[in-house]
C-alpha cells in the first residue's frame, strides 16, 4: 500500500468505527447514561472517556453532554485532563476527515452553513489572523465546535499551527463545563452556582469578543 494513502485510510476507518458506535449506543444517551457506563468499565473508565471524546463528536454528538459525564465521573482536575486529551484527538481527526477523506463531502456540508463573508475569511486562514480567529472560535460556546474542525480542515492552515490554537482555545471552556459536571451532583450547594456562574461569565464575555471582532453577524457564521 502506498504511504500517501495510509493516513487517510486510517482516518476512513476510525471514522467508520465512531459511526458504528454512535448508531447502536450513543444516539440517545444522557450525560447521566454516560456517566453509569464509564463507571461500569472501572480502570478502563478514563482510557474508554477519552476514545469516546476523539471520536464520538465527528458524527455530532454534542460536546457538552460528554464534559458533563466526564465532570460527573471523574471530577475537575482529572476529568479535564481526559477532555482535553480526548477532545485534541477529535480535531485533529476531524481536521484530517475534511483535509484527506471526505474533503468534497464536507465543502458541501460546511459551505451551507457558512455566509460569503465567513467564506472569504476563512480563506485566509493559513496565518497569523487564521490562528487567532481559531482561538477565538474555540473559546466562543455558541460556535460548534465541530463545525470548526472541519472547516479549518478545508482551509490552507498548517496542522502544527491548528492544533495548537485549539490547545489554546479549548482550554477555558473545558474548564468552565467539567467544573459543572463535577458539581452536578450536588444542585444548590455553593459550589453548584458558582458553576452557574462561571459558564454564564464565559458566555457573556465570549458574546462581548464576538460582537466586537464580528460586528453585525451571527456568531455562527449561518445564513
Amino acid at each position: 500500500m502506498k504511504k500517501s494513502w495510509r493516513l487517510p485510510l486510517a482516518v476512513l476507518l476510525i471514522s467508520a468505527a465512531a459511526a458504528v458506535l454512535y448508531a447502536l449506543v450513543f444516539s440517545r444517551i444522557s450525560a447521566q447514561d454516560l456517566r453509569a457506563l464509564l463507571a461500569s468499565w472501572g480502570p478502563w473508565a478514563p482510557a474508554g472517556y477519552i476514545a469516546l471524546f476523539a471520536l464520538l463528536p465527528a458524527l455530532f454528538f454534542p460536546v457538552a453532554v460528554l464534559a458533563l459525564a466526564g465532570g460527573m465521573c471523574f471530577g475537575l482536575w482529572a476529568g479535564s485532563l481526559y477532555t482535553f486529551v480526548g477532545a485534541m484527538l477529535n480535531c485533529a481527526l476531524m481536521f484530517f476527515l475534511a483535509r484527506y477523506v471526505g474533503r468534497e463531502r464536507i465543502r458541501a456540508y460546511v459551505e451551507a452553513r457558512l455566509s460569503p463573508l465567513w467564506k472569504a475569511r476563512l480563506d485566509r486562514a493559513a496565518g497569523r489572523e487564521g490562528f487567532l480567529l481559531l482561538v477565538i472560535l474555540r473559546l466562543i460556546p455558541a460556535v460548534p465546535y465541530n463545525l470548526i474542525n472541519y472547516t479549518f480542515g478545508l482551509t490552507d492552515m498548517a496542522p502544527g499551527a491548528y492544533m495548537l490554537a485549539s490547545a489554546l482555545g479549548i482550554i477555558p471552556g473545558t474548564l468552565v463545563f467539567l467544573n459543572i459536571g463535577d458539581k452536578a451532583l450536588k444542585p444548590g450547594s455553593p459550589g453548584f452556582w458558582l458553576s452557574i456562574v462561571l459558564l454564564a461569565a464565559l458566555l457573556a464575555l465570549t458574546a462581548l469578543l464576538g460582537k466586537k471582532l464580528f460586528p453585525g453577524e451571527h456568531q455562527d457564521g449561518s445564513r
